[in-house]
């Protein structure tokens, strides 16, 4: 039974591919993310009755990571598999096709794309690529920093954690030993924010269970930003508030710094050296390799400048959303945040502006629409911003959980969230390793964060 599963499959991809490419108007879609999604799914609801124009989206991945939730994989309170959703869950019922393919070169002057699995011609190109983490040319950067960006790094990060500890616990050198027990964290963005709260908490709510002794230990969580304050791109009472948070917690907020390098023993600052044995690193965000080959004029990271409806000056039939492209409100003139809310409203606005082109009808400039902010900065903690009322703490973290878990378009996956979230309320975290061969990204490997350990006692 299972060849013929495998022949019917692939005779039906072959025919996907085939009206794609008969149609009058192909519209195809470079990624799969947020944006990419969330259009599609609008072009499926907005061109249900229009038989000639037909949908292709392309990505490298099977499925929607759902970013906001990778912290409860850090912390041990989700499993990685409830954090991701296939994306062909998605094409039930929709107007739309999936490719699985690495996409390897875009054409903007032929309208063509290559992919791994071959080229495909479009009419209407929309680029929702995403991005990676941002690795500047730092001394040891790239050697011994960990990033945070997809599941298997939030793996990693328990792990090391874990290794750390293990290794402080042996260390007969107080030196060395308080090396262990330091991480520091460059970067003092949203992302900055909530990974040092979470290393924190993890250690000392999620680790004290097995690692008793840590509750006296001088563990130390220190957070290095560039900009004068945290969360620079926020509103200055957020900002106020998660300072005030990260500071009760006991975590370290050092700003107006930058790192300059990394040794194997200790961080580098413009302001002095940190001796520590681990480096988190959440310092901005770049566009990928192949948006930034593109022949248009880029942003600094690298994403690619869009006029007021998402499109390149240069070529009105390209299009370029999410956190690939650099946007500006077309009212307040205001840069647009790189943020899942961005991503999904960019998508949706193309998908009518795409929908309205198709009749014939004009489409009204980008707005941004800020829909507030939301920070988990540890167990039964947070910090929110609803229009103008913003607070802190238990509700914050209920609110957190809630919007976050409503917001996840599979059931299945959301009961399974709630399971895993109140298993480790009951019982608490997970305080295992589970070893994964990672591919962290093609500029930075992993640590050795067992070296130099020294044998001793047992616990």
């Amino acid at each position: 039974m299972r060849p013929r599963r495998d022949k019917q499959k692939s005779e039906q991809v072959r025919e996907n591919e085939e009206m794609y490419r008969r149609a009058s108007t192909r519209i195809l879609i470079l990624g799969a993310g947020y944006s990419g999604l969330t259009l599609a799914l609008q072009l499926g609801r907005e061109l249900k009755a229009l038989n000639n124009i037909r949908v292709m989206v392309i990505d490298r991945n099977n499925d929607l990571l759902f970013t906001p939730l990778l912290w409860t994989v850090a912390n041990g309170r989700a499993n990685p598999n409830n954090v991701v959703i296939p994306i062909r869950d998605f094409q039930k019922g929709r107007q739309f096709f999936v490719r699985h393919a690495e996409i390897e070169q875009i054409d903007l002057d032929q309208k063509e794309v290559r992919t791994s699995q071959g080229s495909l011609p479009y009419d209407i190109l929309v680029i929702a690529l995403g991005s990676r983490t941002a690795v500047p040319d730092l001394p040891g950067l790239r050697q011994h920093a960990l990033p945070f960006h997809t599941p298997a790094d939030a793996l990693q990060l328990r792990n090391h954690l874990i290794d750390a500890i293990e290794s402080a616990h042996y260390a007969t050198d107080p030196a060395e030993r308080q090396e262990w027990l330091t991480f520091v964290v460059g970067g003092a963005g949203d992302t900055g924010a909530e990974l040092a709260a979470i290393v924190h908490d993890y250690l000392l709510t999620g680790l004290f269970r097995a690692y008793p002794w840590l509750a006296d230990a001088p563990v130390r969580v220190v957070m290095v930003g560039r900009a004068e304050r945290i969360l620079p791109m926020s509103d200055p009472r957020t900002s106020h508030l998660v300072y005030r948070a990260l500071k009760r917690e006991g975590i370290e907020v050092l700003t107006g710094r930058s790192i300059t390098g990394v040794e194997g023993r200790a961080v580098l600052t413009s302001s002095g050296t940190i001796p520590a044995r681990t480096l988190f690193w959440a310092a901005g965000i770049t566009a990928p390799e192949v948006v930034c080959h593109l022949p248009v004029p880029h942003a600094r990271n690298g994403a690619v400048l869009v006029d007021d409806h998402l499109r390149i000056p240069e070529y009105q039939d390209v299009y370029v959303i999410g956190d690939c492209a650099w946007a500006y409100d077309s009212i307040t003139k205001a840069p647009v945040p790189p943020t899942a809310q961005a991503a999904r409203q960019q998508g949706a606005y193309v998908g009518k502006v795409l929908a309205r082109e198709c009749t014939n009808q004009p489409a009204l400039p980008y707005r941004y629409t800020p829909l507030g902010h939301l920070a988990l900065l540890g167990h039964e903690t947070g910090v929110a911003q609803v229009g103008s009322l913003t607070f802190g703490g238990l509700p914050a973290w209920i609110l957190w959980h809630l919007v976050y878990l409503l917001r996840n378009p599979s059931w299945t996956r959301r009961i399974r969230l709630v399971a895993d979230w109140l298993l480790s309320g009951f019982l608490g975290p997970e305080t295992g390793q589970l070893r994964l061969e990672t591919e962290l990204s093609q500029h930075m490997s992993a640590p050795e964060p067992m070296a130099n350990r020294k044998p001793g006692r047992e616990s």
